[in-house]
């Protein structure tokens, strides 16, 4: 039996191994920060509050269709607002001087509608797996900012690698990539009184994947340690990422965003302040500054060991039903893991490096040293059950002891586990030479 499971499992992988080597990257996403100073901040401003209102009017009449009884696509809402405008009893069609820009707000209302009725169904379906019952989409903020989306007959590649949109008062930015030949879109994202310009275009680059050499580099997320890196290949030494630095800047945001709030609270002012916008924006860009740099060097430590195939443990809705104490589950719930292991993805696939995601469950229960299947028949409860002692083999915070009695690094336990859980025969060698004492990377962002 345990043959068979084995033999399943295996051949999952290979599956999934072959499946993600015929992904291939079509665009790449280049941003831009524009801040208050610069010259066409009003104009994004003014345009972004009309997509506000746009969406908010797109959303009233599907909402209303429902509530009588039918249902508005996203032609028959394009086809209501141009009536509207031809009846000169709402304007709102021509507010943002192009019909495509309104067009695009108006996907938005119709894609969050779709998934709306879609996630309705499915919980009709299965209560439980969900965390409540899906509500209508909301609308926005009267007098607030929205994304706008700029689709490629809006937008203009000019010479020199300019992106413009010319019915923006020509805003315009200079591309990274001047060689690029085809952009596919142009977000435009309010955030913390700054405009993020997402520029989406065309590559011409085709990722050659690398074979599976049987050479594997597991990855364990965690807090104090942001990531954990130990592989199946003898003589590699383990490498933690250091995660204090983004968990003190955390916390750091946490105790100034308290206070500013609590300021404005007793002062009887809006929670929207230049401070907190600012203090917001260093946050996000610290984080964003981490992920790309942690990302970065565990691509290159891949693929300077020639490990082709990266698997990451993460557990879906850890957040949601975290249950620490107040100030872990701060710590642990403030830091966004899923877009560091989403960066980590992006660029190995671009140097041909598959990565698999995959439940982590039962790798910090079970022991690497002995040999065990990080399954729920070896985990705590099991051992319990058994009447095996140690109930719990992980001595305190980054130690972990196996039965045998040699000690490990509990993280670098749970990547190597990581492992075995994905590839079964990843260590059918043997484990002898595996590293196990890591050294740690302390990131400069």
């Amino acid at each position: 039996m345990a043959q068979k499971t084995k033999k399943n499992k295996l051949l999952r992988y290979q599956r999934i191994h072959q499946n993600l080597t015929e992904q291939q990257y079509d665009y790449l996403t280049e941003r831009h920060v524009i801040r208050p100073t610069h010259p066409k901040y009003a104009v994004l401003d003014h345009f972004s509050h009309l997509a506000n209102n746009v969406y908010n009017q797109g959303l009233y009449r599907a909402r209303q269709a429902l509530f009588k009884g039918s249902w508005l696509s996203y032609n028959k809402l394009d086809a209501s607002l141009k009536q509207s405008k031809r009846q000169k009893d709402s304007m709102i069609y021509s507010s943002m001087n192009n019909v495509h820009l309104v067009q695009q707000q108006l996907k938005l209302v119709a894609r969050s509608m779709d998934s709306w009725n879609k996630a309705r169904k499915a919980y009709a379906k299965n209560p439980s797996k969900f965390t409540g019952r899906p509500k209508l989409p909301k609308y926005r903020t009267k007098g607030g900012l929205s994304t706008i989306i700029v689709d490629n007959q809006t937008v203009k590649l000019r010479q020199n690698g300019y992106v413009e949109i010319p019915c923006m008062d020509k805003f315009k930015v200079k591309l990274a990539h001047p060689e690029t030949t085809s952009i596919q879109e142009v977000r435009i994202v309010p955030q913390n009184r700054r405009f993020i310009v997402e520029v989406v275009y065309k590559t011409n680059q085709i990722t050659q994947y690398k074979p599976d050499n049987g050479r594997y580099l597991g990855i364990d997320p965690g807090v104090n340690n942001a990531f954990t890196l130990a592989t199946n290949v003898p003589g590699i030494t383990p490498v933690i990422v250091n995660g204090k630095p983004i968990k003190s800047i955390n916390q750091f945001y946490n105790k100034q965003r308290a206070r500013l709030a609590s300021l404005h609270d007793r002062l009887g002012q809006n929670r929207s302040s230049h401070q907190l916008a600012s203090l917001d924006f260093y946050r996000n860009q610290k984080m964003s500054r981490f992920a790309h740099e942690a990302s970065k060097r565990i691509v290159d430590f891949a693929l300077s060991h020639e490990l082709n195939t990266i698997i990451i443990g993460k557990n879906k809705g850890q957040k949601q039903r975290s249950r620490m104490s107040k100030q872990n589950n701060q710590n642990f719930i403030g830091i966004p893991h899923q877009v560091m292991i989403n960066l980590i993805k992006y660029k190995a696939n671009l140097a041909g490096i598959v990565v698999i995601q995959h439940s982590e469950s039962y790798t910090s229960q079970t022991s690497f040293l002995d040999k065990e299947e990080p399954i729920r028949e070896n985990g705590n409860k099991a051992r319990q059950r058994k009447g095996l002692s140690p109930i719990k083999r992980r001595l305190k915070r980054g130690l972990y002891k196996a039965n045998t009695g040699p000690l490990i690094n509990a993280d670098v336990n749970g990547a190597l586990q990581i492992i075995k859980k994905v590839v079964p025969n990843a260590f059918a060698d043997g484990i002898e030479g595996i590293g196990l004492c890591p050294v740690k990377w302390s990131l400069r962002f």
